[in-house]
């Protein structure tokens, strides 16, 4: 009874999980204290990792979701939809860091993330 309440109350939430609210997800969770170039090549990278991998971007793995603050959510989601329909702009990246060195071919740096194509995958 007390796991269909929780259901129950979570169901609006997980009914509103789209692609681009994921994204903006990941580029709030991932990018925070970047410039609006650093949010977006988090985005763009992102969104070459799932299709690199033919996964969805809310079920991507090795990113962080945390849910965007209300009051900044309407700038996130807009930044998301932009990087969805635009080109790339780190390359064929698909993975980021900000201090271990990466494991795989650098494509761009951009404020403290190092972009890279994920090697031996």
């Amino acid at each position: 009874m007390k796991a269909l309440l929780i259901l129950t109350l979570l169901m609006p939430v997980l009914a509103k999980a789209s692609p681009t609210s994921c994204l903006a997800q990941i580029m709030w969770s991932e990018a925070q204290g970047e410039s609006l170039s650093g949010v977006a090549s988090i985005g763009s990278a992102a969104i070459n990792r799932a299709k690199r991998f033919k996964q969805n971007l809310c079920r991507l793995s090795g990113v962080t979701y945390k849910r965007v603050p209300n009051v900044i959510r309407p700038h996130f989601e807009a930044m998301a939809k932009s990087s969805m329909s635009n080109k790339s702009i780190v390359g064929d990246a698909d993975s980021w860091e900000r201090s271990k060195r990466p494991n795989g071919k650098i494509t761009a740096r951009v404020g403290r993330h190092t972009f890279y194509k994920m090697a031996g995958l």
